[in-house]
């Protein structure tokens, strides 16, 4: 129901589900004031444009190990999904050079 709801303000499938997933992940473990209690806050900033639903996110590699990541005012479940990704693999592939 919340993918549902985040679909309904334009986000796509993948942006939809990870931001359902953090709200309904918050509840689970206790951490109430950052869950579902959101919701309206986040469908507000949507339709005020606050929040862009379809961001041009583009990766800028900076170096082996630090990216810069322009999230393009897209909710912050998936500018922090995306950049905790992209640190990820950066340091896989620094390993890879240690």
């Amino acid at each position: 129901m919340v993918y549902d709801i985040f679909k309904k303000h334009k986000l796509n499938s993948q942006h939809a589900k990870i931001s359902a997933d953090a709200l309904i992940n918050a509840e689970l473990v206790g951490a109430y004031g950052h869950g579902l209690s959101r919701l309206k806050m986040y469908c507000e900033r949507i339709r005020k444009r606050l929040i862009n639903p379809k961001p041009n996110i583009r990766i800028k590699k900076i170096s082996s190990s630090i990216s810069h990541v322009d999230a393009d005012n897209s909710i912050g479940f998936v500018a922090a999904d995306i950049s905790i990704k992209t640190a990820i693999k950066n340091a896989k592939k620094l390993e890879l050079v240690l």
